[in-house]
């Protein structure tokens, strides 16, 4: 077996060979450096990363990259390369490692506790940070912020579940809440409920949103009988159901551009 030593300066190379083994034994010396020869390499390729972030934000990063990148704020002297192409693999895209449970995470070989929480906080910092730009926001001039902030909300949730953003008389945002939990295919909606919360709020809007678990994109005949009837009973109140998001998976469906309202 030929040892290639690339180390600059002097080391020892009195390599003894393991009388039971028959492998090379390195010294104590020769073990240090060539750890402090790995670390050097591992920093040089996270600044490398860094530097490029910097100077051009992702553009060019493979997927794999970002992942990475991130774990280097998570998971010290390690190369995390491999645990990056890992968690691709196991969860098919950057969504969906960033939407997987701790749980999940966990179970990668080489993330440990503490890079599992590091992900999840990038999807619950996305939820605060969508959240705070909408109070006090017209909500009907931003759908599309409207759309991420409820698929990231219940995004995760296995449990079908029912809520409402309340809105004041311009549509701007009071609040929201999610009001009702269920089972994995159904929840049970009081619209009464609904209705005493949004007077004790002084709403005068209701954006209604519910998840399906399973990914079905398709709204039932009873949940858009629900929302006709709420509509209704809402209307001598002088509180108006601007629409109503269907969630699942990474589609959000409105009831209102389909007419079903």
């Amino acid at each position: 077996m030929a040892v290639v030593n690339h180390v600059h300066g002097p080391m020892s190379t009195d390599l003894k060979p393991d009388a039971a083994t028959n492998d090379v034994l390195f010294d104590a010396e020769t073990c240090f450096r060539l750890h402090e020869l790995m670390d050097a390499s591992i920093k040089g390729h996270r600044q490398r990363l860094r530097q490029r972030f910097s100077q051009r934000g992702f553009d060019g990063f493979h997927d794999y990259e970002v992942l990475e990148l991130l774990l280097t704020y998570a998971i010290a002297r390690t190369d995390v390369k491999p645990l990056a192409k890992s968690l691709l693999t196991r969860f098919g895209t950057l969504a969906g490692v960033f939407d997987a449970p701790l749980a999940e995470l966990k179970e990668v070989h080489g993330i440990g506790e503490g890079g599992a929480l590091f992900l999840t906080l990038i999807r619950q910092v996305e939820v605060r940070y969508l959240a705070s730009d909408l109070p006090g926001r017209q909500l009907l001039y931003r759908p599309e912020r409207v759309r991420a902030y409820l698929r990231l909300l219940v995004q995760g949730r296995g449990m079908e579940c029912f809520g409402a953003m309340f809105t004041d008389q311009q549509h701007r945002l009071l609040t929201t809440q999610i009001l009702f939990e269920g089972t994995v295919d159904r929840t049970a909606v009081y619209p009464r409920n609904l209705m005493k919360r949004a007077l004790e709020l002084d709403a005068r809007g209701m954006i209604l949103f519910h998840n399906h678990p399973g990914g079905t994109p398709h709204a039932s005949n009873e949940d858009i009988e629900l929302t006709r009837r709420m509509a209704e009973a809402c209307a001598p109140l002088e509180l108006k159901i601007l629409d109503h998001f269907l969630i699942a998976d990474k589609e959000v469906l409105s009831f209102r551009e389909h007419g079903w309202f």
